[in-house]
C-alpha cells in the first residue's frame, strides 16, 4: 500500500472516530433533554390537578341576580 493511500485510511478514520463521538454526545444531550421534557410534563400535570380542584372549590352556584337589578 502507498503512503497516500494510507494517508487517506488514517484521516478517513479520524474523520469516522469523530463523527461516533459528535454521536454518541448529541445522543448524552437528547437523553437528557427528555428526562426533562418527562420532568416538567410530569409537573404541568400535577399543576393543571391542582387548578382543577382550586377550580372546584371555588365554584359558588349563581343564583342571585346581578348587582345591577
Amino acid at each position: 500500500m502507498t503512503q497516500d493511500l494510507q494517508d487517506k485510511i488514517d484521516r478517513l478514520e479520524a474523520h469516522v472516530a469523530e463523527q461516533e463521538r459528535v454521536l454518541q454526545d448529541m445522543s448524552e444531550v437528547m437523553a437528557k433533554q427528555w428526562s426533562n421534557l418527562d420532568a416538567l410534563t410530569a409537573k404541568v400535570n400535577r399543576l393543571l390537578d391542582r387548578l382543577r380542584v382550586l377550580e372546584a372549590e371555588s365554584e359558588v352556584p349563581d343564583t342571585a341576580p346581578p348587582p345591577h337589578y
